[in-house]
């Protein structure tokens, strides 16, 4: 993006940059209630307070907006799921627990996008679409892949990598559950659902190291 001799962006620059921001948020609110085919381009409008010819500027096409929602909201999300370097006294009880604890925080702080994301996973949309949600999904394995593999470092390094590939997929089947649940009951601790998680995994792993 173009910027001023000093290096600062222009007020037209930043009105551009805060109408694309209030564009994603609209769509993302109204996506999440009503699917990416239940809402139109009018409804964003509608909801951000902007014209059409705006939202066309920022934007080429609503699949544009849905690429633009996901890519978006995947950054934020995965901002909290970390994979910080295992403390050599951690059993991998103990660190699934603190990470996945940490991680669960995003359930809460991005209902939206996850609620997207699940109504695009369910719904068998277009492979466009479909290309999207197969790339956050792809993203959301390979995060969890990590933290698995550093969770069993310490006990078994050699088999780090095994453990995660045998576990992984119940790890984001975990996940989605959690999800599901907090939003069936919103009183439901993440934290203690992950915690459960923790628990599991780490019994998972540990028979898959003995089988």
């Amino acid at each position: 993006m173009p910027t001023t001799a000093a290096g600062r962006r222009t007020k037209r620059q930043l009105q551009g940059e805060r109408s694309r921001d209030e564009i994603l948020d609209a769509a993302s609110r109204m996506m999440s209630l009503r699917g990416y085919d239940g809402t139109s381009i009018a409804d964003i409008a509608r909801e951000s307070g902007l014209p059409n010819s705006s939202i066309y500027w920022h934007f080429n096409s609503k699949l544009g907006i849905l690429a633009a929602v996901m890519e978006r909201g995947a950054g934020l999300f995965f901002a909290n799921v970390t994979t910080p370097e295992p403390d050599p006294r951690d059993t991998p009880e103990v660190y699934l627990r603190r990470t996945l604890r940490a991680s669960g925080a995003a359930f809460v702080e991005h209902p939206d996008f996850l609620r997207l994301f699940v109504l695009l996973l369910l719904s068998g949309n277009t492979p466009e679409t479909a290309e999207i949600v197969e790339r956050v999904r792809a993203r959301a394995r390979s995060n969890l892949h990590a933290v698995i593999t550093h969770a069993f470092t310490t006990l078994a390094p050699d088999r780090a990598g095994q453990v995660a590939d045998d576990t992984v997929d119940f790890a984001l089947a975990g996940f989605d559950g959690a999800f599901l649940a907090l939003q069936a009951n919103p009183a439901v601790a993440h934290e203690r659902l992950m915690e459960q998680l923790a628990v599991a995994l780490s019994s998972l792993g540990r028979e898959a190291l003995r089988a």
